[in-house]
């Protein structure tokens, strides 16, 4: 049994036992590396590329796979610890994974020692490039050294396997000269996203239960619900969750609020870090979801949509809080002001164009008190002869349409209405 909080989102996951799911990408990988074919992974920002290559190291993982550890070598290398270093630093990292000692040596030195370690041996080695960003923007890496290491994968048993943000296309866009050497012409795309369902499940349950705590059913589906099968999320709150259990694993109504305001001050960062790397037309895209119900490629690529849905609530919650041109929202409300239509906790609703109206303006000044007047002179603002009665018929049949969160239509009396939320 574990001591402690079992769960882990503070880094790369280099222990196998807290490694869980990616059966159908590790299947593809080590497929196509028993086939001499080199991968590029790309994925967002802890969607979990990191952990991938480093359990691709794992002896066992590579036997369960029906690769024997001694025929098939990794060497992992960073992209951050070579950024700033030059060729020959490279060569002396691949050379000492093959017995070599040196730092730094020249590539005819590199180049006779892979021959006297793949003469007459079955042996393969597999380069995993980790951050691979930093690596294609060295100004140290020129194309030739691209080019050098597309022979030797011609020539010998060496593969690669690279890990960026972006699939290889795009960092072509930044880095035109390195990036057309052929070496970038012999790989397989894998894009990472979140995991299947069932593997975010399976983590939930089999963490809870190592620590003696198991989550029960009914405690899976709203931790879930929250985060989605984004690794990240997943893990945050699989942490929250855990903190708040009882004994018997259960997870209280009460417990939820508590664990979502936790989790968005653990994730606010990533959070904001995904929201900045979307453009106006995506953020946009991604906060009208509810009322579009349609996904751009690129909120996908991101792992923030799937299904025409957010991946997990506490998504949506951090989307609500954002400004975005073209939209109102606040509470359960949103409102899309190009399309004229309201949806209200996620489903869409009726409104008419003068209730539509009213709703905008209660949005435009959440917890402001505006009395029947200012009502009457926001809606009907080219009319002489004001009539309160007729305001208060309007927001009557507003609070009608919106059902239960009509009450958030506040009433006071001798005063006016205001929209209260929290």
């Amino acid at each position: 049994m574990l001591e402690g909080n079992p769960f882990y989102h503070r880094g790369p996951v280099s222990d196998p036992g807290f490694f869980f799911g990616r059966g159908r990408e590790l299947s593809y990988l080590f497929d196509l590396l028993r086939k001499g074919q080199s991968v590029a992974v790309s994925g967002p920002r802890r969607i979990g590329k990191t952990s991938l290559l480093m359990h691709l190291m794992n002896p066992a993982v590579a036997a369960a796979h029906d690769c024997a550890p001694e025929e098939m070598e990794f060497l992992l290398l960073d992209g951050g610890t070579l950024d700033g270093l030059g060729e020959e630093d490279f060569y002396g990292a691949v050379g000492r994974s093959l017995g070599g000692e040196s730092a730094s040596q020249n590539y005819s030195d590199l180049l006779e020692r892979i021959r006297g370690a793949f003469a007459g041996s079955r042996r393969c080695l597999v380069i995993l490039l980790d951050e691979f960003e930093l690596v294609a923007a060295n100004a140290r890496f020129g194309a030739a050294l691209f080019n050098r290491l597309r022979g030797l994968s011609a020539q010998y048993p060496i593969r690669f396997v690279t890990a960026s943000k972006n699939p290889l296309w795009k960092l072509g866009r930044t880095n035109p000269e390195t990036l057309a050497s052929p070496f970038f012409n012999f790989f397989a795309p894998l894009t990472l996203g979140p995991m299947e369902e069932a593997e975010a499940r399976d983590l939930l349950l089999r963490l809870s239960s190592r620590a003696g705590k198991p989550f029960p059913d009914q405690a899976l589906e709203p931790i879930l619900a929250l985060s989605g099968p984004h690794p990240l999320f997943l893990q945050v709150a699989g942490y929250r969750a855990f903190e708040t259990v009882c004994d018997g694993g259960n997870l209280s109504v009460e417990s939820l609020p508590e664990i979502r305001r936790r989790m968005l001050a653990d994730l606010e960062p990533h959070l904001q870090y995904y929201w900045n790397e979307l453009d106006e037309e995506d953020r946009y895209a991604l906060a009208a979801l509810p009322i579009t119900g349609g996904e751009s490629l690129s909120l996908v690529e991101a792992g923030l949509v799937r299904n025409g849905k957010y991946i997990g609530s506490i998504l949506e919650h951090f989307v609500r809080r954002q400004k975005v041109p073209g939209l109102l929202q606040g509470g359960p409300f949103l409102i899309d002001l190009r399309r004229s239509q309201a949806t209200v906790g996620g489903q869409s609703v009726h409104l008419t164009p003068t209730e539509f109206s009213l709703l905008k303006v209660f949005l435009e000044k959440p917890g402001r008190m505006l009395t029947p007047q200012e009502i009457e002179t926001a809606l009907w603002p080219d009319e002489n002869i004001l009539d309160p009665e007729r305001a208060r018929g309007v927001v009557k049949k507003l609070r009608n349409a919106l059902g239960e969160a009509g009450e958030l239509l506040v009433n006071r009396r001798g005063q006016g209405y205001l929209l209260a939320l929290d």
